[in-house]
């Protein structure tokens, strides 16, 4: 639920109007409170204003919520990275690289084959059976383990809520 009200700042208004609401980071991957300064109540903001803000404010965030699970497949894969990042700060550099090309390995062999639009929420078990089976001439046993680890363990973040 999000909700706006008048801030108090020792103990009296000071005239801002604020919005807070608890909602999804896909930063973080996790829920989060976000409060945000709408503006200072006067004659060019009137409370009316204020609410219609809050409906916008809402839309947007609630937009947020589902953009997870319709994400396009690369900017899916853009967020998980920075998720990665931010989650483990001592996570080394070349961990990230390789992180970074399993996945855009991954990336590029689905848009070859399934168009450059494809969403995560469509991408499914065929999909995947076929892939690891033109992968699996390609890599080494010990390659292709690590392979399977990074792309499932992307796939569990997109299927969370």
């Amino acid at each position: 639920m999000s909700s706006i009200y008048k801030r108090k700042r020792n103990g009296k208004f000071d005239g801002y109007v604020m919005y807070s609401t608890y909602a999804f980071d896909p930063i973080k991957n996790k829920k989060r409170y976000f409060n945000i300064t709408i503006g200072k109540l006067g004659p060019t903001l009137s409370w009316n204003d204020c609410i219609k803000k809050k409906k916008d404010l809402d839309r947007s965030f609630q937009n947020q919520k589902q953009n997870k699970k319709e994400m396009i497949l690369n900017q899916a894969i853009k967020t998980y990275i920075e998720f990665k990042k931010n989650k483990n700060s001592k996570i080394s550099a070349a961990s990230i690289k390789i992180l970074s090309y399993h996945l855009n390995k991954f990336q590029k062999i689905l848009n070859k084959r399934y168009g450059m639009g494809i969403k995560t929420k469509h991408i499914e078990l065929k999909m995947l059976a076929w892939y690891f089976a033109l992968r699996q001439s390609q890599l080494k046993e010990s390659s292709l383990e690590v392979h399977r680890r990074i792309i499932f363990s992307f796939l569990d973040w997109t299927k969370d809520s």
